[in-house]
């Protein structure tokens, strides 16, 4: 009977490779071109500053250049019975500033209207609508740096010292600046956060980055200064990071449900988002 074991197994050997070698046959997937939407960006803050909106349009996926940017726009932001129309910068194309910089205030509702805009040139202007209020009510204490270390990394913690009214739902947007650099310069790298277990409206101590000794961006040394920024944001703004760095990173696991389109506040089937949000900054500077 051994003869016979050994046939078997062998069988079994020889159809588990054919079952794996099935399953790596390539598929080719063909992904039509579909009609271009505006795409917004833009924001208002607490910084004074000349407030920008870059508007641009969706492009294929597999374009292999930047999206194409949309000139000859009117553009205005309405807040507290006033209308700004902002001018679009002379030698950047698409991108539109305001004539004068100002602060955004928390609790003011700021609107954005866009319009002389044939995105998908049939020949007919579009209007597009977005409107967000600034929250507000946060209070950044101070920040420390803790040094952390394993077998597998070291570096340093920020550390946030933080307060938010109770009764306030909020949602924060982190950014980390070393020596007046931003580290966190792009999307997958910015750091959204919900307060919903914490019901004390204190944040003592609480993680928001860390600096990686293995990075020379990142690797604190003495005399160097660490800025975190802490953003009040609203709710558009945290669901549209959300679902961005979603799709970015691809859905987990293997078999989860179909991707869908990243949640906008842009009206009439615009995508992007525009936000209004407070910013507070505290800095630390690291002595051995």
């Amino acid at each position: 009977m051994a003869w016979f074991k050994t046939y078997r197994n062998y069988t079994l050997i020889l159809l588990f490779t054919l079952l794996i070698a099935s399953c790596t046959e390539r598929i080719d997937i063909e992904l039509d071109s579909t009609y271009q939407r505006l795409v917004v960006q833009g924001a208002v803050t607490t910084d004074s500053i000349r407030h920008r909106i870059i508007l641009t349009t969706s492009s294929d996926y597999f374009a292999n250049m930047p999206s194409p940017r949309v000139s000859g726009a009117v553009v205005e932001l309405s807040f507290n019975d006033q209308t700004l129309t902002l001018a679009e910068n002379m030698t950047i194309p698409g991108l539109y500033e305001t004539a004068e910089a100002f602060r955004g205030v928390p609790g003011t509702s700021y609107e954005l209207d866009i319009s002389n805009v044939d995105v998908d040139e049939d020949g007919l202007y579009d209007d597009y609508h977005a409107e967000s209020t600034m929250p507000g009510g946060a209070e950044l204490h101070s920040i420390a740096l803790r040094y952390f270390t394993t077998p597998i990394i070291s570096g340093y913690q920020v550390l946030m010292y933080a307060s938010h009214p109770v009764d306030q739902r909020d949602r924060f947007g982190f950014r980390i600046w070393k020596n007046k650099v931003l580290l966190t310069d792009s999307l997958s790298s910015y750091t959204v956060f919900s307060d919903d277990l914490f019901d004390s409206g204190d944040l003592p101590g609480f993680p928001v980055g860390f600096l990686s000794d293995d990075v020379p961006s990142q690797a604190v040394h003495p005399g160097d200064t660490i800025t975190f920024e802490l953003e009040s944001i609203d709710q558009a703004y945290y669901d549209f990071v959300i679902d961005a760095q979603l799709e970015m990173v691809g859905n987990i696991p293997l078999f989860s449900g179909p991707s869908a389109n990243i949640r906008s506040n842009i009206s009439n089937g615009g995508m992007g988002i525009f936000a209004a949000y407070s910013i507070l900054r505290a800095s630390t500077i690291h002595e051995p």
